[in-house]
């Protein structure tokens, strides 16, 4: 334990050292500029939820997305809250560039219940003017995917769909529409 303590302490040091020698920080790429310009704000959100099993006659709710960047500006973080027919939805997001896998990696909590956070297995990325993230996963030996969209983004508002199902036979499952409200300091 002592030896931690002494390495996280010489880390510490030598950080300041070089901030105290003018060391310019570095600074995110130009996929988090991207990103962060996209979305970073304040949005009032309307959820439209597609008929299901778990709600068949759909659910509407109200809410906020609020997206800011995260330390250094090396990650961009969605703080989600609704409010709806099916009760209140919570949610964080944590989304950041891997230059190696060449996407967006995201980390996504909510209280919908487990496993609690998740991060999306074939990350995120643009396609074109949309920003598509896919995640899949295997339930009763068969294959599942999840794809949301933002789409028709712009300064002012941007369209998120989620679309879920069994491969190759994905429905709509929800809508959400974006107006922004306030834009980051």
């Amino acid at each position: 334990m002592r030896i931690f303590l002494t390495a996280c302490a010489a880390v510490v040091v030598l950080a300041g050292q070089a901030a105290a020698a003018g060391a310019t920080p570095p600074q995110p790429g130009p996929e988090m500029a991207r990103l962060t310009k996209a979305l970073a704000g304040t949005w009032s959100i309307t959820f439209r939820r597609e008929p299901s099993v778990q709600a068949p006659k759909g659910e509407t709710a109200k809410g906020e997305e609020v997206w800011r960047p995260g330390p250094g500006g090396f990650s961009l973080i969605e703080d989600y809250r609704s409010s709806g027919e099916l009760g209140r939805h919570m949610g964080l997001e944590v989304t950041w560039w891997d230059e190696d896998a060449r996407i967006y990696q995201v980390l996504w909590c909510d209280n919908g219940g487990p496993p609690g956070c998740l991060v999306i297995k074939h990350g995120m990325n643009w396609e074109s003017d949309d920003l598509v993230a896919t995640n899949e996963w295997q339930e009763d030996g068969k294959t599942f995917v999840s794809k949301e969209v933002f789409s028709d983004i712009t300064p002012r508002s941007f369209k998120q769909i989620v679309y879920e199902g069994e491969s190759g036979r994905e429905k709509k499952l929800f809508t959400i529409l974006a107006l922004k409200t306030k834009s980051p300091r």
